[in-house]
């Protein structure tokens, strides 16, 4: 920024808005070092009909976790055997959150949504390097953990106290999220849609203090 120059408004009339998309993944560790990103899953917050799943081949240099596979459920096997290509997966969900952007909000940049935002976060910005195409999300993400914690946060609600079983407590869904990736990202699209909400009923506008 140049010197003496006042820093712009923190909100101006007219600026392109962001289109959210609900992301999730499952993995084969617990870091890209040392396991293999397995699935991805997406859905358009505003209009979870407009999904993205795929399956991928793990890395054969890769270590397999049997913990992990207690969760998700997709054995080494059946990705070998119906699994795409990693490089081209990651490719694909780049492109298809390129082209979902550009066909329902043309004016807006892709918002990266997901709950427990960082660890998705990890493996997709280290995967999209791997296979040589721009993070379409760019360099930014929203946390729902991080928003529930905020809307609700207190002497009696520790960080512990936002995982997914006690939020759901707060907000009940008759959806299922079972660590599918894409029924991850559709459940994680509607608490978006819930907090989202609760947060503009209860909107403090940003003031700049004067002297300042």
């Amino acid at each position: 920024m140049q010197p003496n120059v006042p820093p712009p408004p923190p909100f101006e009339d007219g600026l392109s808005q962001e289109c959210w998309f609900s992301v999730d993944v499952e993995c084969s560790g617990q870091t890209p070092l040392e396991g293999s990103l397995i699935s991805i899953g997406a859905c358009l917050v505003d209009d979870p009909t407009r999904t993205f799943y795929t399956e991928l081949r793990p890395d054969p240099n890769k270590a397999w976790g049997p913990k992990e596979e207690r969760v998700h459920r997709l054995t080494r096997s059946h990705l070998e055997a119906h699994g795409v290509d990693r490089i081209e997966g990651v490719r694909k969900f780049a492109e298809w959150v390129r082209a979902t952007t550009e066909a329902v909000a043309p004016e807006s940049s892709p918002l990266f949504v997901g709950f427990n935002t960082p660890f998705d976060w990890m493996w997709l910005t280290m995967a999209f390097a791997e296979a040589g195409v721009r993070n379409p999300f760019g360099m930014s993400a929203v946390d729902l953990k991080s928003v529930y914690y905020t809307l609700h946060g207190g002497d009696n609600l520790t960080w512990k106290k936002t995982v997914k079983r006690f939020v759901r407590q707060v907000y009940p869904t008759d959806l299922v999220a079972d660590h599918n990736a894409l029924a991850d990202a559709v459940e994680q699209a509607e608490l978006a849609r819930t907090l989202r909400e609760i947060a503009r009923k209860n909107r403090i506008p940003p003031t700049i203090p004067h002297g300042r």
